[in-house]
Order: structure tokens, then C-alpha cells, then sequence
């Protein structure tokens, strides 16, 4: 969504950075190639995957779910 903004900010002549700030949720390739290139947040799936699904098998098993540090995201800035 964050790339399709960059290209609707063009037409509409708003510049970014200036005019408009954008934030990707996920720091895919595409981020990379566009102009400015936009500014992200990294998230690392596969560990809150991972953390997730140890605590619906403590559910399952009928345990007190622990509470767990949650795998929080991190901000990779860029042009945008």
C-alpha cells in the first residue's frame, strides 16, 4: 500500500517527504525501488509465529499461558 502511495502522491504533485510522510509495514524488496525509497518496519514473522503457537499448545494442554516477551518490530529509515 505504502509503494502505491508513493506513485498516487506523484500525480497528485505531493512530494515525499515533504508534503507526505509514508511508512511501510513490512520491509519487502519493493521498499528498496521506489523513489524515494520508503521507510519500513522489519518484522520477524516466523519468531511471533513461533511464540504464538507455544502458547495455543499451553492452551491446549490446559497450562496458565506464560506471559512472553513478544518479538517487537524494528524501523529500517529511509528517503520517505
Amino acid at each position: 500500500m505504502a509503494v502505491t502511495g508513493v506513485g498516487v502522491a506523484a500525480e497528485l504533485g505531493i512530494s515525499v517527504p515533504d508534503g507526505l510522510s509514508l511508512l511501510a509495514w513490512d520491509d519487502s524488496q519493493l521498499c528498496r525501488l521506489t523513489h524515494p525509497t520508503l521507510s519500513a518496519m522489519s518484522h520477524d514473522v516466523h519468531a511471533f509465529g513461533a511464540e504464538v503457537a507455544r502458547a495455543l499448545f499451553d492452551v491446549i494442554a490446559g497450562q496458565d499461558v506464560a506471559s512472553r516477551p513478544v518479538p517487537r518490530p524494528a524501523l529500517t529509515p529511509r528517503g520517505s
